[in-house]
C-alpha cells in the first residue's frame, strides 16, 4: 500500500516521506528527551523570536524595493535558485586563509621582514592588540578583491551580490536577461573573483527561471505567486512544476521509494512570507504552517550541538573526518529526513508549552517550522567558524 497520499501537497510529501526514513535511521537518531529540553528551556526572547515573519533579514542583507513587489520577489527566486553548496570555496580558499592568519600574528617589523623575504629571527613575535583586520565593519573592505580572496563564498555573498547588482542595473535579473546567463556573467553580477562552486549549474538553472517565467508566467513572478491563491503549499507545487531545478527529491537506495524534501521551493515561499511580513505576496494565512523546515547543511550541526541528532559512530567520524558524502545515499537521506522531523518535533512541542502559558493571547499557531529553521540556521551562522564539522554533499539542492 502507498505509504503516503498519492494526491498530497509537496509539503506533505515531504512531512510524510521523511517521517517514514526517521522510522527506521540507523546512522541518525532524534532524541526526544533533548527535543523537550531544549524546548523547555527556551527563554520567551528566544520563542519571541520564532513567532513570526519578523525575524526576515535582521541585518539588511536581501534587495527590497517597497514600490515593486514583482522585482522583489524576482529577486528572491534568483537568490533561492541558486542557495546551495557553499562549502567547496571554503576548501579552495583555506590554505590562503591560514597564511594570512598566520601572517597577522607578526607585529609590523616582522611583517616587514617577511615582505622582504628577510628571516623573522624572533620565534616568539609580539602579537598585535585585538584582532588584526576587521573586514565586515566596512562595506567596501568587505566586498574588497583582498577580503574575498581568504573569504569562501557564504549565502550572504548570493544575497547581497545580486542586491548590489540591482541596485546598480534594475534590469539585471529581467528573465530575457537571465535566459543568456553563464558562468562568468553570473561571476561579475554578483562581484565574486574566481569560480564559484557548481558555476555551470548555477548559471543554467538561472537560466531556467529566465525561461520558466518567461513560458509560463508572461515573465512576472507575481504571477506566480498569485496563481497559488494564497495558498504555501500550492505555490510549493508551482515552483517545482514550473522549475525543474527546484525538484528536491530522491530514491532511497535501501527500498526504492521515494523522499521528498524540496528545500530550495519552501525557501522561497518561506522568504516571500518573511520579506512581506505576511501581506501582499507573502499572504499565505495559516498555509504558512504546512512548510517545513528547510534541510541543509548548517541546521543539523546546530541540532547536534544542542544533542537533538545523535550520530552513529561510524557516521560521526565520516562527517568530522570531511568525507563526502554522496547525493542520495542512506546517509545523506537518513540525516536530512531527521533534520525535517527533528524541527517538526520543536514546533509540536513548543505548540504544547504555548498552549499551557500565557503569552498575551498568542495562539500556539503561531509556532511555524520556518521561523524555527531561521532560528537554527541564524545560530549556526554566528557560530559556523567554531562549530563541530557540518557533512559535506556535493549537490545543487541545498
Amino acid at each position: 500500500s502507498c505509504p503516503f497520499d498519492a494526491m498530497a501537497s509537496s509539503c506533505a510529501l515531504v512531512r510524510d516521506s521523511t517521517r517514514r526514513v526517521v522510522a527506521s535511521s540507523h546512522r541518525v537518531k532524534i532524541i526526544q528527551r533533548k527535543v523537550e529540553q531544549v524546548v523547555g528551556d527556551m527563554d520567551q526572547g528566544t520563542i519571541a523570536q520564532v513567532l513570526g515573519p519578523k525575524a526576515f533579514d535582521g541585518d539588511g542583507t536581501h534587495f527590497c524595493d517597497p514600490h515593486d513587489d514583482d522585482l522583489t520577489a524576482l529577486y528572491i527566486l534568483c537568490v533561492d535558485s541558486i542557495n546551495f553548496c557553499f562549502w567547496p570555496d571554503h576548501d579552495v580558499v583555506l590554505p590562503l586563509k591560514q597564511a594570512k592568519k598566520h601572517y597577522h600574528q607578526f607585529d609590523v617589523t616582522a611583517r616587514y621582514l617577511l615582505n622582504s623575504g628577510l628571516p623573522v629571527e624572533d620565534t616568539n613575535p609580539k602579537i598585535l592588540v585585538g584582532t588584526p583586520l576587521d573586514d565586515e565593519s566596512d562595506e567596501t573592505k568587505k566586498w574588497s578583491k583582498d577580503t574575498l580572496a581568504v573569504q569562501g563564498l557564504e549565502y550572504e555573498h548570493i544575497a547581497g551580490g545580486l542586491k548590489r547588482a540591482l541596485q546598480k542595473d534594475r534590469t539585471c535579473l529581467d528573465p530575457t536577461r537571465l535566459k543568456e546567463m553563464t558562468g562568468e556573467k553570473l561571476r561579475a553580477l554578483i562581484g565574486w573573483p574566481r569560480e564559484l562552486p557548481l558555476e555551470k549549474e548555477r548559471a543554467r538553472l538561472l537560466r531556467e527561471i529566465g525561461t520558466g517565467l518567461t513560458r509560463h508566467w508572461d515573465g512576472k513572478v507575481s504571477n506566480l505567486v498569485t496563481a497559488s491563491t494564497k495558498s504555501a503549499s500550492n505555490l510549493v507545487d508551482l515552483v517545482t512544476q514550473t522549475f525543474p531545478g527546484f525538484r528536491d527529491q530522491t530514491t532511497d537506495p535501501r527500498d526504492g521509494s521515494q523522499v521528498f524534501f524540496f528545500k530550495r521551493a519552501q525557501i522561497f515561499v518561506g522568504d516571500l512570507w518573511g520579506r512581506f511580513n505576511g501581506e501582499g505576496l507573502g499572504d499565505f494565512g495559516d498555509s504558512i504552517h504546512e512548510l517545513t523546515m528547510f534541510a541543509d547543511y548548517r541546521v543539523p550541526v546546530v541540532l547536534r550541538e544542542l544533542g537533538i541528532l545523535k550520530y552513529a559512530d561510524e557516521f560521526a567520524a565520516l562527517v568530522d573526518a570531511g568525507y563526502q558524502i554522496a547525493p542520495g545515499s542512506a546517509d545523506e537521506i537518513d540525516l536530512r529526513a531527521c533534520t525535517v522531523q527533528a524541527v517538526e518535533r520543536m514546533k509540536q512541542c513548543l505548540e504544547s508549552r504555548l498552549a499551557k502559558e500565557s503569552w498575551d493571547g498568542t495562539p500556539a499557531l503561531a509556532v511555524t517550522s520556518v521561523a524555527l529553521d531561521w532560528f537554527l540556521w541564524t545560530a549556526g551562522e554566528k557560530r559556523r567558524d567554531d562549530s563541530s564539522a557540518h557533512h559535506k554533499t556535493l549537490t545543487v539542492f541545498y
